[in-house]
């Protein structure tokens, strides 16, 4: 991510008045050349001014907004929701606007509504510039989230050991200092994230290939760049500049490089297990690609593996990342961890059935994850036809629509002392018999995480594993601390909607004594 003062986000404001004088060139032109569509022009403005609006209103102000908003979105998103709670408003973006929603009984319609009107997938294509950074098929047709709900969700209790294994591993490698030791926390935690990701990704070797390991890590890196620099084009030009600030084809005939002899390998042993030989089958997200039969090219089954790659670095490695910190900057919280973390080991081993017992552990996570999110919207849903909610208010087609997590996590009036970290907030309800759906993946109008509803994260049952095997581990293992001059919290920077932890954050850190 960007910091609000990088020069590159100078830059891409610069790039983007360069778009937004071709994009306005352009609406003129359709606009003149067609009376139906200056009615529907009209129309739309009509539906829009009824949406009560966050920054200027007039043409030339809200242009300003929507340059300021590529900067990070959380503070107009924050003066909205103050403003405006359970009602919609909206924000500027360059070429659109974004409606935000908030309150149960309007969530539930948009979580309700059918993909023909409110699309998820046609909102995550627009923001993360799919098409661009991972190929068109992978935006058209994400099949890989029905491998993820059929195969790698059920599959988690087998791969649970494994994956602590690699853990185990990785974290030996990273932090191995037995003094203290400052390490920059999100580069490290990545890393062990990495590791962990591919050995479910592509199993041995390839996970423990340091070449691989490291072509991942900045494969995600630079897609998320390049999302970011298509991201403030309008679709008609955004193809053009895509092309300039994207590198898709030699990156991907790069992990080519590293998949394809396994992909034809794998591939012949299917075709023994076919003819009836009796073969063992590698079990890994790989392997389930191929043996849907969707796509069979290296190329294509590559770009899928890239996919799970880029999305597993950056969102689990961040939120883990804040746990991080979180831990680092209360130490306190380690023998509490440690002594869940110890009895429930002890009783089930390092398995599945011992993560879903880690109550402490994973109400540490969720905290962290209400605090810290990954973006100040979420639920993004593209409009592609015009949508009424039960007031009334119809947002056109075109436009945008979400929630405000970041807003919402922060509302006392579902958060006790919403801005302190808490981190056995979560845990209290369990031990009252009160509600045992307290759990950081679970889904609910007050807490957005992961999204809500049908298109809610669908790896996130797997990212939760992963991370509660990590965080158990480093309280069981090491112990951290900050440097006297740290924040209290975890520094973010932003990007648009996007917020990640600060990539050059430091924690102290060194094996624990036995």
């Amino acid at each position: 991510m960007f910091s609000s003062s990088s020069p590159e986000v100078y830059l891409l404001v610069s790039a983007g008045l360069v778009g937004i004088t071709v994009q306005l060139f352009l609406q003129s032109q359709r606009v003149s050349s067609s009376s139906r569509r200056s009615a529907r022009h009209h129309d739309v403005i009509a539906k829009l001014n009824a949406i009560p609006t966050v920054g200027s209103t007039n043409w030339g102000g809200s242009w300003r907004s929507a340059i300021k908003n590529i900067r990070g979105t959380s503070g107009v998103v924050q003066e909205g929701y103050n403003r405006y709670k359970n009602v919609p408003f909206k924000i500027p973006l360059l070429y659109n606007w974004m409606v935000v929603v908030s309150g149960a009984k309007l969530l539930e319609e948009v979580k309700a509504a059918p993909d023909d009107q409110l699309s998820a997938a046609e909102g995550t294509n627009d923001f993360l510039k799919i098409a661009f950074t991972m190929g068109h098929r992978v935006a058209n047709e994400p099949y890989h989230f029905v491998v993820i709900k059929t195969q790698l969700n059920r599959k988690l209790s087998s791969l649970c050991p494994i994956v602590e294994d690699e853990i185990s591993v990785a974290l030996s490698e990273v932090f191995s200092s037995q003094e203290w030791k400052p390490v920059v926390a999100l580069e490290a935690i990545q890393k062990v994230v990495s590791g962990a990701s591919n050995r479910i990704f592509v199993g041995l070797p390839l996970c423990r290939n340091p070449d691989w390991l490291e072509f991942g890590l900045q494969f995600a890196v630079d897609s998320l760049s390049a999302a970011r620099r298509a991201f403030i084009f309008d679709d008609i030009i955004s193809r053009i500049i895509a092309s300039l600030v994207t590198s898709t084809e030699s990156q991907v005939g790069r992990a080519v490089e590293f998949l394809g002899p396994i992909i034809r390998e794998r591939q012949k042993i299917a075709d023994r297990a076919r003819s009836g030989e009796v073969v063992n089958m590698p079990d890994d997200f790989l392997q389930w690609l191929i043996d849907t039969g969707i796509e069979t090219t290296e190329r294509e089954i590559t770009q899928r593996i890239l996919v799970m790659v880029f999305a597993s670095v950056h969102v689990t490695a961040s939120s883990l990342m804040c746990a991080v910190y979180n831990l680092a900057a209360h130490p306190e919280y380690l023998e509490p961890l440690r002594e869940e973390v110890d009895t429930v080991v002890r009783q089930h081993g390092w398995t599945k059935a011992a993560t879903d017992k880690m109550y402490k552990i994973d109400s540490f996570l969720k905290e962290s994850l209400r605090l810290g999110g990954a973006s100040s919207l979420i639920m993004l849903r593209k409009v592609l036809k015009d949508f009424t909610f039960s007031d009334g208010r119809v947002i056109p087609r075109g436009c945008y629509i979400s929630a405000p997590s970041c807003a919402i996590h922060h509302d006392e009036e579902f958060y006790d002392k919403p801005n302190a970290f808490d981190p056995f907030r979560f845990v209290r309800p369990r031990s009252n018999g009160k509600d045992m759906k307290q759990g950081m993946v679970s889904l609910a109008p007050d807490y957005l995480a992961f999204g809500h509803g049908k298109h809610a994260c669908p790896g996130r049952f797997a990212a939760a594993m992963i991370q509660k095997t990590i965080l158990a581990h480093i309280v069981s293992s090491y112990d951290l601390k900050l440097d006297d001059d740290a924040p209290a919290s975890c520094r973010t920077v932003e990007f648009g909607i996007f917020i990640a932890p600060d990539p050059t954050t430091t924690v102290l850190l060194r094996k624990r004594a036995t």
